[in-house]
């Protein structure tokens, strides 16, 4: 009976000592990450990145080195001469000698919901770097050595940054000198400091944008692709498949309606056999598509979803590339017309669509009232004489449009003024202005203005100031502004996103992060708000096929 007795009281106290264990564990599983200390963040640890461990003692001397300087301009970029006077449209600088962080800018702004950023410095004097990174709430920073001048985080270190430092500044240090053997070479140690936030706010999950290969022609049958900025998720949203080209495109933002609901409008352009322009319509619930006969370029829909301002264009021109750059179209001939997604009607709208004019650019007010655009004098000679284009806006009065005026501040002040964009909320609208043209020109800024009467436009503080800024959309709750910039080299235009305070002020901006450098230009980049299945090849079917009615004429 003894032993029964002992042999029932160690099960009793294995059966207590495993309840214990549960209950523990349990207890380990409910408390929050702030409480967990060194098992949910990152904080003490030290990552050797491309790279053996090193002792991180060679990080630290008296004799600390941070230098502000600038680099002289290789080719200063003078304005009073043709861009074809360059080999590239670009203000390209030299090299920072000493360390300089690149990404990100200080003070920089991350969506909630990005993707591990790419941490990138530059530095012609060292071979080895310490990277220190301290987030509200951690016991210690996190370090990483490497020699590489760049380093992105795992998934798992970005989610605790981003935990740690949302809405919060996250300060990242980079320590960087010269490693012979195990030993430092002489006392100086070089040091750059930057702070950056992870924003409570996020951006649309999906961006569409256009995706284009140097070396740049008008015959490019480029592939519109997608991008989830979560992750490194990319795919072909509309194949060109050699035959087509896929360009100006356009969502509408209806609060009340699911992405997969909506319609998309798009210029399509065969470029092979019979070639042709048309307008594309597509509706994702229905996997259906529609073609309108018309010469279509840029345009934007109205608040409902239901119609299209569209650029109808007469007469069109492309200018020969300058070295490695996108080359510039110009719209000779064309003016504003309302199109009708339902019935394929299209009209011109009055105060839109004068024959002396090019008319280009919609883009409907929040409110469906007033339809903004750009406009310039028509070119007739010489054919490639640079417009200067002014932003106006008119009635929409249920299609009858009305007298044009000129937007205060975006009209005849000696720019071109063009690419009028409305935050989704209708406090804001971003517009370029550059020296001349449009677009791909190496002089566009962003722009933005207040919808409240009086309101005077001025620049964004996201643009780099000496390379293309340009092609810009609103994320869905008007916090995040997307654009296309040249600022890394001139050429390949790439995305970044900004965020627009309630002020309308700019962050600076951070790069839409990407894996390995793919040697392409990013434009007309959209936002949707919702991740849905696309089926490149249903979407191309649609906007690609024969029009639904003969062909339509602009009737008045």
């Amino acid at each position: 009976m003894a032993l029964i007795n002992r042999a029932t009281s160690r099960r009793h106290l294995v059966v207590a000592g495993a309840i214990v264990l549960l209950a523990f564990v349990g207890l380990v599983i409910l408390l929050p990450s702030s409480l967990m200390g060194s098992n949910s963040e990152p904080a003490g640890k030290t990552i050797y990145a491309g790279c053996g461990p090193v002792d991180t003692h060679i990080f630290q001397s008296d004799a600390l080195i941070h230098s502000h300087e600038e680099p002289e301009p290789l080719i200063v970029f003078d304005q009073s001469l043709l861009p074809s006077n360059y080999e590239t449209c670009y203000w390209e600088t030299g090299k920072h000698q000493h360390l300089k962080i690149l990404r990100p800018y200080d003070n920089a702004s991350f969506p909630r919901n990005i993707a591990p950023p790419n941490i990138r410095w530059e530095d012609e004097t060292n071979d080895i770097w310490m990277l220190s990174l301290t987030a509200p709430g951690w016991s210690a920073p996190l370090r990483v050595v490497t020699k590489q001048s760049e380093w992105r985080p795992d998934a798992a270190t970005w989610e605790a940054i981003k935990s740690s430092g949302t809405g919060e500044w996250v300060n990242l240090e980079v320590r960087g000198c010269c490693l012979q053997g195990r030993q430092r070479l002489g006392d100086r140690v070089y040091v750059d400091q930057v702070r950056f936030r992870v924003s409570p706010y996020p951006a649309d999950p999906i961006i569409v944008c256009r995706m284009v290969t140097p070396l740049f022609h008008v015959h490019k049958t480029p592939d519109v692709v997608y991008r989830d900025i979560s992750t490194f998720k990319t795919g072909i949203f509309l194949p060109g498949k050699g035959v087509f080209c896929t360009n100006c495109h356009s969502f509408p933002y209806v609060p009340t309606v699911a992405a997969e609901d909506i319609d998309l409008a798009i210029a399509v352009r065969k470029q092979v056999g019979k070639g042709y322009r048309r307008l594309g319509l597509y509706n994702f619930a229905t996997q259906q598509g529609r073609t309108v006969n018309v010469n279509s370029f840029f345009m934007g829909w109205d608040p409902e979803g239901k119609k299209v301002a569209a650029c109808l264009a007469q007469k069109i021109a492309s200018k020969a590339m300058i070295t490695l750059e996108t080359q510039e179209f110009f719209v000779l001939k064309a003016g504003i017309g309302i199109v009708d997604s339902e019935t394929l009607q299209v009209r011109p709208l009055r105060g839109a669509y004068e024959p002396e004019y090019m008319e280009t650019f919609p883009e409907w007010s929040v409110d469906g009232k007033t339809i903004v655009f750009s406009r310039a004098k028509e070119v007739v000679e010489p054919a490639f004489a640079n417009p200067i284009f002014d932003i106006y806006q008119v009635p929409y009065n249920d299609g009858r449009g009305g007298k044009a005026t000129p937007v205060p501040g975006a009209a005849h002040n000696g720019k071109s003024n063009y690419f009028p964009r409305f935050s989704p909320d209708g406090k804001w609208m971003v517009f370029n202005k550059a020296d001349e043209s449009s677009l791909v020109n190496p002089t566009a800024r962003l722009w933005i203005v207040s919808t409240s009467k009086g309101a005077m436009p001025r620049e964004l503080e996201c643009n780099c100031g000496y390379a293309m800024d340009s092609h810009h959309s609103w994320s869905s709750n008007s916090r995040w502004l997307l654009f296309a910039s040249k600022r890394d080299d001139g050429i390949f235009a790439r995305l970044y996103l900004t965020e627009i305070d309630e002020n309308g002020h700019a962050s600076p901006p951070v790069e839409l992060p990407t894996r390995g450098d793919t040697m392409m230009c990013y434009n007309v980049p959209e936002f949707l708000k919702d991740r849905f299945p696309m089926d490149g090849d249903s979407i191309l079917a649609g906007v690609t096929q024969q029009p639904q009615v003969p062909d339509v004429e602009v009737s008045e």
